[in-house]
């Protein structure tokens, strides 16, 4: 009889323990879980998802709050959540050896990871973990062999001041990949990868010769690698592209090919902000006044591709433009967004704002994407670009700095 209830004892042990660690994924909300009276009528894509940076991910700020009201009060039905950033830094604490060491936890911003994410699964949010990859300052300093160096040898920056780790070294590969399965057992529902690239600049040195068919097959196998590591564990994997990826079928010296990358992911995620594409480089003058047409092009060229649309869920704009016409994107703007990505059947939709703040994400954004009216060019107010005398004016660093009339993809790319 003792041993009986020692065996008994030690089961429940054993199921408890298992449970903590196994995948259990949200039970999502669909459009008939909410009041849609206002949202214009369904929507049929499967994840609409706000994004949160370190900072306000954390439950006491004011865009965590606001989030979380946009989520009751709207469709959206998902949040993403930077989880380790340019900097390096991850958002929770770390049990890996490596982040430990470097300190890579210090400026965690949520201490108790593990309930923050079954609270928000509990609501019926789906949680996407977004994980810088290749452009880490805080590990390529702390291990400077896997840094991208210079020609002289040395750690290079980018004109924002950043690293980044060579995308060959697999050290710095192994890196990224135990920090996105220890996230992907927290709870999270999907990884979502971004500066999955090669910095766009010629003469810097890797481990390896910076060939094309070297940089693709660089993207590609971490990709393949992270599936291998993450299907297992119930957990889906997207990767951030540049919008011009889908008009390109070269690499534009960053690694990424439409086509070699789809079948290493669940989801593509083209950043399409009409703001990142240059003057007349995709046919329109200025286009971000074009905030519909942008989208739907650029997904219609993806999927002639043999991308399937249910592989695409695009990054959509939900900030105000920066580099020509200044142009605010509200309700209007982004409701043509969210209606050019649900008229081509894409998988989910994500909204970018780099300080996460969504004013204009409300009912009546919804309600204008169930309007064709909003097909037409953006009828916004344009306010001609600010001035400066001596400095010119930086986007933030997640933004497509532009030129006036780039004759490539690759005269964007270079100043990030």
């Amino acid at each position: 009889m003792k041993n009986h209830k020692t065996i008994s004892l030690f089961l429940l042990l054993f199921t408890l323990l298992n449970a903590a660690n196994t995948f259990h994924p949200s039970q999502l909300k669909t459009i008939d879980d909410r009041n849609t009276s206002q949202s214009g009528g369904p929507l049929h894509s499967e994840v609409r998802a706000l994004y949160l940076n370190r900072h306000t991910a954390k439950p006491s700020t004011s865009q965590f709050k606001k989030a979380l009201r946009i989520l009751e009060e709207t469709p959206m039905n998902a949040l993403i959540i930077d989880m380790k950033n340019i900097k390096g830094d991850l958002t929770y604490r770390s049990e890996l050896a490596d982040p430990r060491r470097i300190h890579a936890s210090k400026y965690a911003a949520i201490d108790h990871i593990r309930s923050y994410i079954q609270t928000l699964k509990s609501q019926g949010i789906y949680l996407i973990a977004r994980i810088a990859v290749f452009k880490d300052r805080r590990q390529a300093r702390a291990f400077p062999s896997r840094a991208v160096r210079t020609r002289d040898g040395g750690v290079w920056r980018d004109r924002h001041g950043e690293s980044w780790v060579d995308p060959f070294d697999p050290e710095a590969r192994r890196y990224t990949l135990e920090i996105a399965e220890e996230v992907a057992r927290l709870g999270f529902d999907e990884i979502n990868f971004d500066y999955i690239r090669f910095p766009a600049r010629r003469g810097l040195r890797y481990d390896r010769p910076d060939t094309r068919a070297n940089r693709v097959d660089a993207v590609d196998t971490f990709l393949r690698d992270a599936q291998r590591r993450l299907h297992p564990l119930g957990v889906k994997v997207s990767a951030d592209i540049f919008g011009y990826v889908l008009w390109n079928r070269t690499d534009i010296r960053i690694g990424q090919i439409l086509e070699k990358m789809a079948p290493y992911v669940d989801y593509l995620c083209p950043m399409l902000y009409p703001s990142g594409f240059s003057r007349g480089s995709v046919a329109f003058a200025d286009p971000a006044a074009h905030p519909y047409e942008i989208v739907r092009i650029s997904l219609q060229k993806g999927i002639a591709r043999g991308v399937p649309a249910e592989k695409f869920r695009p990054w959509l704009q939900s900030f105000r433009d920066y580099a020509y016409s200044r142009l605010p994107y509200k309700e209007r703007e982004i409701a043509a967004q969210i209606r050019a990505a649900e008229s081509l059947g894409s998988s989910g939709w994500l909204l970018w704002h780099p300080s996460s703040r969504f004013t204009y994400v409300t009912p009546e954004t919804f309600a204008l994407a169930a309007d064709a009216e909003v097909e037409s060019p953006s009828a916004s107010t344009v306010q001609p670009p600010r001035r400066h005398r001596r400095r010119t004016r930086r986007p933030h660093p997640r933004m497509e700095a532009q030129n006036d009339t780039p004759r490539n993809p690759l005269d964007i790319l270079r100043s990030r």
